[in-house]
């Protein structure tokens, strides 16, 4: 047996092991109710409805919200580009 048979045959069988370990996706049940969408009515009247926005379901803790910081006003140090007014004339843009 050559190297390069002995090399494929690892091969396949690493990918058959892999085939086993790999878990199959759970098949969805077309019985259960999809939420949030209304049975009597099409998508299409539905997605009319929200003129085409699909929002995301609300999921969870709605106490937990923390604001972004707002910095006080003239705190962010603004650096202008080299080759502007007040930029730093020794260097020289590429």
């Amino acid at each position: 047996m050559t190297p390069a048979m002995k090399i494929a045959r690892k091969g396949r069988v690493l990918l058959a092991a892999a085939a086993l370990v790999i878990p199959l996706p759970a098949l969805a049940d077309p019985s259960e109710p999809v939420p949030g969408i209304d049975e009597d009515r099409t998508l299409s009247e539905q997605l009319d409805e929200s003129k085409g926005v699909i929002d995301p379901p609300s999921v969870g803790d709605a106490e937990i919200h923390a604001p972004a910081p707002e910095p006080l006003p003239g705190t962010t140090p603004v650096i202008p580009p080299p080759g502007t007014p007040g930029g730093d004339p020794s260097i020289q843009p590429k």
